[in-house]
């Protein structure tokens, strides 16, 4: 069963070119240990977040007050909220992978960079996809 990690985190808006290689490197050495996919999502400043909800959910809230991601992360005006997907193949290919993905030193060499964004707000968790319409 197809396994997905998932990290959400605000990002400096001015720092979009270097999250985004930032991303790209590390993605590389995750394929190398078995993810079959990595895709990073910018939040859309264009979206309006009631246009996601139906007319009924927004019972009970005042304008601007729908819990959003932005709100979740603490992102400020500054910011734009980043999810990050990792796929798996399975669980156990993400287990195995991310035993040796921290040992890796390419990745190690990560840790004297400049961070890219603040890892104390990073929300992640894994998810078992359950449904999947290609």
């Amino acid at each position: 069963m197809m396994f997905n990690d998932i990290t959400i985190v605000p990002v400096r808006t001015d720092r979009k070119a270097a999250y985004l290689a930032f991303s790209a490197r590390i993605a590389e050495i995750y394929r190398e240990h078995g993810a079959v996919r990595v895709v990073d999502c910018w939040q859309s400043m264009d979206a309006d977040d009631a246009d996601f909800h139906a007319s009924d959910a927004m019972e009970g809230y005042a304008a601007g007050e729908l819990p959003d991601l932005r709100k979740l992360t603490g992102a400020d005006d500054g910011e734009t909220v980043v999810i990050s997907i990792t796929e798996w193949p399975s669980k156990e290919v993400r287990d195995r992978a991310v035993k040796a993905v921290v040992v890796d030193p390419r990745i190690q060499a990560t840790m004297d960079e400049v961070p890219v964004f603040e890892g104390r707000r990073l929300i992640a968790a894994g998810f078992d996809v359950e449904f999947d319409l290609r």
